[in-house]
């Protein structure tokens, strides 16, 4: 026998959900899906780029407690330490999941073309959307259009890897002369990378970078030019990138000053080809407090420099040596 329910007006009310039983379709406004999933890749880009600025966060527990220390120091650092890796991985889940929404957003407005904006999305085409394999394939998608990020991933993990990969195993490294050295290195598919540096005396130092595929093509080469003069009392350090077809494709100049053996201050700028600056980052130390600031500037789309990111580090406290009464 049911139990009597004193509430069932009530809780049907409450319950009653007539939208989950039909209803009219949904109507895709492929202008808005498309400005959407143009949003939410700009949004993954940014986030993306601003997880780099959170580096301090398991660098500096790390800084602050070296050498022997006690076991409760030890133990804040190691949570600090893994509390950032924690926030770096979630940063990380974040953007990927943002990216995929905006994905599927822009495979739902693709199944329609531009033809019929009105046209009504089934829920069958939001599935295919999002990776589900069950459901067929809308009629309207471009051919090239619906792999998943799991599939384009696994794609991903056969291409060969890129020049700075910790994927690859240096297998040699060899002196061509008393300035040049030749270290040759070995990817996971048989692709092969070979690092040429040049060491004049009193000159810039040149690396060059090569990549060659599993067939010995060539993927991609980079040389960089780096040379150091002081000026003024401050250490500039200027390196430029230039492509496989010899023309500089960005140069990154650091500017050191000094007083006496003591860092005051550091700027470094990034300019593209054409020598226009692209970001700039400029430490500085206060001479009374010894308080170090960090501020990252980056070009806008209207081209201007704008404040990205500031870090702002207090002096660092000297250690103490423990008294002992007796």
């Amino acid at each position: 026998m049911a139990a009597d329910d004193p509430y069932a007006e009530q809780t049907a009310q409450n319950t009653n959900a007539p939208w989950l039983a039909g209803g009219p379709s949904v109507d895709v406004d492929l202008d808005g899906l498309r400005e959407y999933a143009a949003s939410l890749t700009n949004q993954q880009m940014d986030i993306a780029s601003r997880a780099a600025y959170l580096r301090p966060l398991g660098d500096i527990p790390g800084q602050a407690f070296t050498g022997e220390v006690l076991g409760e120091a030890d133990a804040v650092r190691a949570r600090l330490v893994a509390n950032a890796g924690e926030l770096t991985v979630y940063l990380q889940k974040l953007a990927e999941s943002v990216g995929n929404i905006g994905s599927a957003a822009r495979t739902v407005a693709d199944s329609y073309g531009s033809g019929d904006a009105i046209s009504a999305a089934s829920l069958n085409d939001v599935l295919f959307a999002y990776g589900d394999k069950s459901v067929p394939r809308p009629e309207g998608l471009p051919p090239g259009v619906g792999a998943t990020f799991w599939e384009q991933q696994s794609a991903f993990s056969t291409a060969v890897p890129a020049a700075g990969s910790s994927a690859w195993r240096v297998t040699s490294n060899t002196p061509i002369s008393a300035y040049q050295t030749l270290e040759t290195a070995a990817g996971p598919n048989g692709e092969r990378r070979e690092v040429m540096t040049f060491t004049p005396p009193g000159g810039a130092t040149t690396v060059t970078t090569t990549v060659f595929g599993g067939n010995g093509e060539t993927v991609s080469s980079v040389t960089t030019r780096t040379s150091t003069r002081f000026t003024g009392g401050a250490e500039v350090t200027v390196q430029e990138v230039y492509g496989a077809d010899g023309k500089q494709t960005g140069t990154t100049e650091t500017r050191t000053e000094f007083d006496g053996d003591r860092v005051t201050g550091r700027s470094t700028e990034v300019r593209d080809a054409a020598g226009e600056t692209v970001q700039r980052t400029v430490e500085s130390t206060d001479p009374a407090t010894r308080e170090q600031v960090q501020v990252v500037s980056e070009r806008n789309e209207k081209g201007d420099l704008v404040e990205k990111n500031r870090i702002v580090t207090g002096e660092a406290t000297g250690g103490r040596t423990p008294r002992v009464n007796g």
